[in-house]
This record gives C-alpha cells, structure tokens and sequence, in this order.
C-alpha cells in the first residue's frame, strides 16, 4: 500500500498526557502517604516516555467471509507515535510487592489505502481511509522477591490486565469501530543487577500466551542513579499480542524506545 500522504492528528497524544499526569499526581500523593507509614522498603514511582514503532497491526473484525484481513500500520504508516505509562510500586513487606500500572497506547492517522476492505460487514473504498488504534491497559501486579544478593534481585509474581481496546476506520462520513474491554491474567518476572556503583540494569516481563493468543509486555533498560532519590534509565520496550478466534482477528507487535525517571519516596 501507498501511505505517503497522511494526516497527523495530535489530540488523543494531549489527552494521553493529561491523563499521564492526573494518575502520576493521584500515585504521588498515594505515595507520600504509605512513605510515612510503613517502615518496608521505600515506595517508587516511574514516569516512561518514548517513541513507538508499528513492527505488524493486522485486524480482521468478525473474524468470518466477507470481512477482509487488513494491516492498519499500512493505513497509518509505521510511526513513531508518542508513547508513556506510569508505574507506582510499594513493599507490603521486605519481600511481597505491589505494583499499579496506567499504560496508554493511541495510533490515529489518514493515509491511503490500495484495496477494498471490509471492516464489520462494512466496505471502505480503495482512497483515504482514517484508522484509529487505541490498546490502554491498566495493571495490579503482585511480586515476591526470591532472590536477592548484593549483585542481583530477582522477583516473579502475577498481573491482572485490564484492557480497554478499540479498533476504528472512517471514510467519507462512514465509520465502523469495534471495542473490547476485559481482565487478561498475566505472569511477571523482573530481574535488576547491579553493574557499578550507581548504576544498574533491569530486565521486565509480564506475558502469558495460550492457543487463542498472547499478550507480552517486557523491557530492557540500564540507568544510573542521579540522587539517593532519583533513578534515570533508558532501553528498549516490546509490546506484543493479539487474538485469533471465531469473533475476530488482531495481532499487533510495537517496538518502543524509552526513558523512564524513578522516584523513590524516603
């Protein structure tokens, strides 16, 4: 397909960073609060922006004759697009965690598409075609601490996901959308080590994959301790996932680089 000419569209990037910095606020004051009273290890608060890059966004809604299969990065182009989350984390005690997570994640752009598509019994022309991709997950995670040493900390727990997903094409005053919202149970594993005084790498993975599809969130970063306070990192985020049933079909992958600030509350 040809997607040279395309439109960009800035606002659902403006709400997702109000809405980054309305739960950051909310984490904020969470945070101060269990600082002060809990004597467990020190509660953490990330803020992670980066750019992401479309690898593969293919849909096919319902997943049946006469919809077509079609690939909305083709539509919108590969990117980058804006991109953030924020991560607050408390010890229940010296070994048991807790970790909220708000990730939004928004594609909204017009290009050109070369071939028919049907989309929910619904047919949009070769020419331009708006596409809109939202996939916002909020988490509660749950991790134990089962190895930690002067070099390596390791921890492994569980997530429960909750996505709120929307895929969405316009044409000529046409629009046709499909959303889903559900709770997707995940597996945790994060493994940090200490490279040098001040400095540190770690290693996230929330995933879990079945013959209906999988879901796969994992990054790897190294930072550098700024303050006692103050932790800046840097890497590469992966998010990967998708469905294949009787309803519908979605696979998308997304390769993101990030920084991230980490605020301990002392």
């Amino acid at each position: 397909m040809n997607h040279s000419t395309r439109v960009y569209d800035n606002t659902s990037g403006a709400r997702n960073s109000r809405r980054l910095w309305a739960i950051g606020a909310l984490a904020a004051a969470l945070a101060t609060g269990v600082a002060q009273a809990d004597s467990a290890p020190a509660p953490t608060l990330t803020v992670e922006l980066g750019a992401a890059w479309q690898a593969r966004n293919d849909a096919r809604i319902e997943n049946e004759p006469p919809n077509t299969r079609f690939a909305i990065d083709e539509i919108t182009g590969s990117g980058p697009y804006a991109a953030g989350r924020i991560a607050f984390e408390w010890s229940l005690a010296e070994r048991h965690r807790l970790r909220l997570l708000a990730a939004p994640l928004r594609v909204d752009d017009t290009g050109i598409s070369d071939e028919t598509i049907v989309f929910r019994e619904t047919v949009f022309d070769p020419g331009r075609v708006r596409a809109e991709y939202q996939f916002d997950s909020g988490r509660l995670g749950y991790r134990y601490v089962f190895h930690d040493t002067e070099r390596w900390t390791w921890s492994g727990g569980a997530t429960l996901n909750i996505r709120d997903a929307e895929i969405r094409l316009s044409q000529d005053g046409t629009s046709r959308s499909r959303s889903d919202t559900g709770v997707v149970p995940l597996l945790a594993l994060v493994g940090e080590r200490r490279i040098a005084p001040g400095w540190r790498a770690l290693l996230d993975f929330e995933g879990l994959a079945a013959p209906q599809g999988r879901a796969i969130d994992a990054t790897l970063q190294a930072g550098y301790d700024l303050t006692p306070s103050l932790h800046l990192s840097g890497g590469y985020r992966v998010l990967d996932g998708g469905a294949d049933n009787d309803d519908l079909y979605t696979f998308a992958r997304f390769d993101f680089a990030v920084l991230a600030l980490h605020w301990r509350f002392r």
